[in-house]
């Protein structure tokens, strides 16, 4: 039996520094703690797929070091299966360098083995969804759209230009509104604009995908489609510890809502609902244990709301 969601994409070790603000160009600042976990935004949706109750099984590329260790050990812990990701001897495990401050973090990658894959993407069984995102050369990105015969839910992160060919063959574009600008060329989005995001949104969708989700940190997300625009927002959030991992986690709990059978609307106000658990939390995977749980912790976000395109 195949898998409901198969994920293809980057496994990183995170080193995680804390600030009370980030530093501007040529200056140092002292940080309040250093923290080392693991990461990556393929891992962590692949963990927040399957910690949200999808069969999950992951394809990516992690060195021979100890650190390509403890990933692998990670996700078989969160019971994702792993005969999909392979270890190379020409390059570490994938590396990210994360600075948090009280409300924002920024993040540097180090590709390594995440950069490391043959021409052809590996043969995977035909799941429900296959989830992907940009942190892989951009080839495999295109070689898993051809191959994916299930629905096709894109992580437009970190953003890049895509062919119209790779967003006909997709189902679900993803993106936060500073990746939905450079996605679509609607540069200079005001986030507060929904018209602005829909009109962005609109545009990819008249060059082939489906939907488009922007998430919007704490005030939620939007969906479009050809037809209509659902709007999710957000449950209160009292305490934000770490934004990272927060669009992960929406990331993997809507694709496996989706793998699930559910609506995109029920999948878009699980995502939210994932998405505000996690910035409870420190680290980029932090709170994603609390998944199971979402069907009794969705009940403090606000029902989803359609507005009709016109």
């Amino acid at each position: 039996m195949s898998e409901p969601v198969t994920v293809i994409g980057s496994v990183n070790v995170d080193h995680t520094v804390q600030v009370e603000r980030f530093p501007r160009p040529g200056e140092t600042l002292l940080a309040s703690s250093l923290t080392s976990s693991m990461g990556g935004k393929g891992a962590n949706q692949a963990v927040a797929a399957s910690n949200s109750g999808a069969r999950t099984s992951m394809i990516a590329r992690v060195g021979t070091d100890a650190e390509g260790s403890r990933a692998l050990e990670s996700l078989q812990r969160a019971e994702v299966d792993v005969d999909g990701v392979e270890r190379v001897d020409d390059a570490p495990t994938g590396t990210a360098w994360i600075t948090v401050s009280a409300t924002e973090n920024t993040i540097l990658v180090v590709p390594g083995a995440n950069s490391v894959w043959p021409e052809q993407v590996p043969r995977f069984d035909a799941p429900a969804v296959a989830l992907c995102r940009l942190e892989i050369p951009l080839s495999v990105v295109e070689s898993v759209a051809a191959a994916t015969v299930g629905s096709f839910i894109l992580n437009a992160a970190p953003a890049r230009p895509l062919s119209d060919d790779v967003l006909r063959r997709c189902d679900v574009l993803i993106a936060n509104e500073h990746e939905l600008a450079e996605v679509s060329g609607h540069t200079g989005i005001d986030a507060s604009d929904t018209g602005a995001l829909i009109a962005a949104s609109r545009s990819l969708i008249e060059r082939g995908t489906t939907a488009v989700a922007t998430t919007l940190g704490s005030r939620g997300a939007i969906l479009c489609t050809n037809e209509s625009t659902l709007v999710a927002t957000a449950p209160p959030t009292p305490d934000v510890v770490d934004s990272t991992g927060a669009g992960d986690a929406f990331c993997g709990v809507f694709a496996g809502r989706i793998a699930l059978g559910e609506s995109l609307g029920a999948a878009l106000r699980a995502g939210v609902t994932a998405g505000s658990l996690a910035v409870r939390h420190p680290g980029a995977q932090g709170g994603y244990d609390e998944f199971a749980t979402l069907a009794t912790l969705i009940h403090d976000t606000p029902e989803i709301t359609t507005r009709p395109n016109r």
